[in-house]
């Protein structure tokens, strides 16, 4: 066991730092993008990228000059003030309607919540994607007791926000870190998501509760209550599955070194690997069996993420390349018709694309598609709107730019603790969790949005690294 987990430190710290490093000196010349018509592209950094990166660093470093006193002296609730306030101004004045699958989940969650199961099934977008129909009654049973409006789901996603950094901060906290409220106030200060308060859709519920079952996970508390979260998470969305298989590592591990009551952890582990079993996989058959009943859904198969996931045109970008009978063998006919070079060059690609791009595409779920007319994407019209209509005017190119800079900033500051990293035991499940979020990523369809839910422990990471250069500094 001694070789497993010594193996799997060694190729999980080296393996990031390494090819994370890579990918941060190449995007000092060459620049991710996304076209708004849904696909990946290259281009070079231009001056708004350099005045925005300048920008960036000179408000980091003022932030960082007064570590001590943020750490002393922040106010919780004047920060949750502020933070609200900016978020609902946000979702005033930046009114989007939901849109695509988004439009389908929100629409579908108002009828679940006013038990009209009727008109749900009415729409036919639900018989091309019915797995979708397990996100909406998520968030269905969420608006049964509120007001039934847009604005309701927004304002939870705000408040989800908050909540990540209060987790975030706790978490850090936790693990040593010195200035866990630099973490606290990054988090919150995070632009990518912050815009996604716009988004009606999974994201921000996972994130919430992968952080809640990481930080439960460190104050020791019972695995089968840390696996519940992380059960109802993997309801949600399957990327919860690589934070449960991180804590499983870590929890064994853990067990190995110090083996007092081992058949009661053992048996505790398994119960708690039931409960995941029963609410990340047994639920969604349940709730697919009360719409559908005993009839046929024709759902795609999971392989289509992956046959997609490696596309050559689009380099693992969705291409709507669909189809119910896929499967393993299609994904094994596809790499051997490619060949090893190919497939490397898709995958270098990809993985260069996926965690340079820096704004996890938060622009098209904070401000749309590309369009000229307002009341395509805005419920009305505000002042800002029309400075807002397509990636191409002056606004929207300043707020990608920052977002990439704050975001290369940080990940600049998670590579320096990966490569400073002696001992791998405190952060053993954060580096578990990113490997094996980029290890999937290799093949997976390509969405910069999937690695959304890595922010908060890449934040932990960049302030550690700060904590480093002020007892660095302090010591000579």
């Amino acid at each position: 066991m001694n070789f497993i987990k010594n193996s799997m430190d060694f190729l999980s710290k080296n393996i990031l730092k390494i090819i994370f490093s890579i990918i941060f000196t190449l995007a000092f010349f060459i620049k991710a993008m996304y076209y708004f018509d849904d696909s990946p592209y290259f281009t070079y950094n231009n001056l708004y990228d350099i005045t925005m990166a300048l920008l960036c660093i000179i408000l980091f470093m003022a932030i960082v000059k007064n570590a001590d006193l943020i750490q002393k002296h922040v106010n919780y609730r004047l920060c949750f003030v502020i933070f609200m306030f900016f978020s609902v101004m946000y979702m005033l004045l930046v009114p989007l309607k939901p849109f695509s699958d988004m439009e389908a989940i929100y629409n579908g969650a108002l009828h679940i919540s006013r038990f009209e199961f009727k008109e749900l099934l009415a729409d036919s977008y639900w018989s091309v994607f019915p797995g979708n129909m397990i996100l909406a009654t998520f968030w269905g049973i969420l608006l049964i007791p509120l007001p039934k409006s847009l604005i309701t789901i927004k304002v939870i996603n705000a408040l989800t926000i908050y909540f990540i950094a209060v987790i975030t901060k706790n978490i850090a906290k936790e693990y040593g870190i010195r200035n866990y409220n630099l973490v606290y106030l990054f988090t919150l200060t995070f632009s990518p998501l912050f815009l996604y308060i716009n988004h009606v859709y999974f994201d921000l519920p996972v994130i919430f509760l992968c952080m809640l079952a990481i930080y439960l996970f460190a104050k020791k508390k019972n695995i089968i209550f840390v696996f519940s979260l992380l059960g109802i998470a993997k309801y949600i969305r399957d990327s919860a599955s690589i934070v449960m298989t991180a804590i499983f590592f870590v929890y064994i591990f853990n067990l190995i070194s110090n083996n007092k009551k081992l058949l009661k952890k053992i048996v505790t582990l398994i119960l708690a690997i039931i409960v995941f079993v029963l609410l990340g996989f047994a639920l969604p058959k349940l709730v697919m069996k009360f719409y559908y009943g005993n009839s046929t859904v024709k759902s795609y198969s999971g392989w289509n993420q992956i046959y997609i996931g490696i596309n050559e045109s689009e380099f693992g970008f969705m291409d709507n390349d669909f189809s119910y009978d896929r499967n393993l063998n299609d994904v094994i006919r596809r790499i051997h018709d490619y060949g090893p070079v190919k497939m490397t060059k898709i995958i270098s690609k990809k993985t260069f694309w996926l965690w340079s791009q820096g704004t996890y595409q938060a622009e098209r779920y904070a401000f749309g598609s590309n369009t000229n007319n307002t009341s395509d994407k805005f419920q009305y019209n505000t002042f800002l709107t029309k400075y807002l209509m397509n990636s191409d005017q002056t606004l929207r190119k300043i707020i990608n730019s920052f977002m990439r800079a704050q975001y290369l900033i940080l990940f600049f500051l998670m590579i320096i603790a990966f490569w400073k990293e002696k001992d791998m035991s405190t952060y053993r499940l954060f580096y578990y969790i990113i490997f094996g979020t980029f290890a999937i990523m290799l093949i997976y369809e390509l969405k910069s949005r999937y690695i959304l839910q890595l922010s908060p422990l890449m934040i932990i990471f960049a302030v550690r690294s700060i904590d480093e250069f002020f007892t660095h500094t302090k010591s000579n």
